[in-house]
């Protein structure tokens, strides 16, 4: 009989993965076997290894959801990525709203995640090379009782090895996104926004075809195709404001 995977042989079996696709395998059947209900990995880099607008591996995350995250723009409201973003310690989904103030669309936000199955669940922030930091949630069964602090560190050295041995496998982002010119950040909010390239012509006073050219370099330095990618890579770059009302 097969041994359970748990974090220490998970965590020894990851210096053996030589591929992006046998480290997801391995994550898998370690979150199957630990009985997560869901696992996530934010990073800005697994946006160019798929056709999912996502922004992230998801294990368990039902395909509504991660339609209605992209589509309806949830991404603008998920409060969580920011504020791990600011601790080095893991923290609970249930957590949150007593650590932070929430905004109303994030407090919307967490209420259409609980709709949709998302009870409570661990945050763990990790962190890379040349600030290749990244984001790993899991989510627990409702009714499950929370991990110990022991296992909450183990879950946390397992998630921050895996993100190192990712990191090893996979070239990082350029950081062409930091020379992003004055008019090129301001049509990156615009795009979060959802604005179209006419409506955000006339609001930045120039010709369809010059914010065409502006989207064309801005596309080019974030290595992005599409305005949803863009969007989501400014998020995780830190080059939006998440609230966005600032912006009319």
């Amino acid at each position: 009989m097969p041994k359970k995977l748990g974090s220490d042989r998970f965590v020894d079996r990851l210096s053996e993965v030589r591929s992006v696709s046998a480290l997801w395998l391995l994550v898998n059947r370690f979150a199957k076997a630990q009985d997560f209900r869901t696992v996530t990995y934010h990073s800005i880099d697994v946006q160019s290894l798929g056709d999912s607008n996502f922004g992230a591996v998801a294990i368990g995350i039902p395909h509504v959801f991660q339609r209605m995250y992209t589509a309806e723009r949830l991404y603008l409201d998920d409060p969580f990525p920011a504020f791990a973003a600011s601790r080095i310690s893991p923290f609970f989904w249930q957590d949150l709203s007593q650590m932070t103030t929430l905004t109303d669309k994030q407090q919307a936000y967490l209420r259409i995640a609980r709709e949709h199955g998302f009870a409570d669940g661990l945050v763990c922030q990790v962190f890379g090379p040349q600030a290749r930091n990244a984001l790993v949630s899991i989510g627990f069964h409702e009714g499950k009782p929370r991990p110990s602090q022991a296992e909450v560190t183990a879950l946390q050295m397992a998630s921050q090895l895996a993100h190192l041995r990712f990191c090893a496998l996979v070239e990082g982002p350029g950081a062409s996104y930091r020379r992003l010119s004055p008019r090129e950040l301001e049509l990156l909010r615009w795009i979060a926004r959802g604005k179209s390239n006419t409506s955000i012509a006339q609001i930045m006073g120039v010709s369809r075809h010059t914010v065409d050219t502006i989207m064309r370099r801005l596309f080019g330095k974030l290595d992005v195709t599409d305005r949803t990618r863009a969007a989501v890579r400014g998020l995780a770059f830190g080059l939006i404001d998440q609230s966005l009302d600032n912006l009319a």
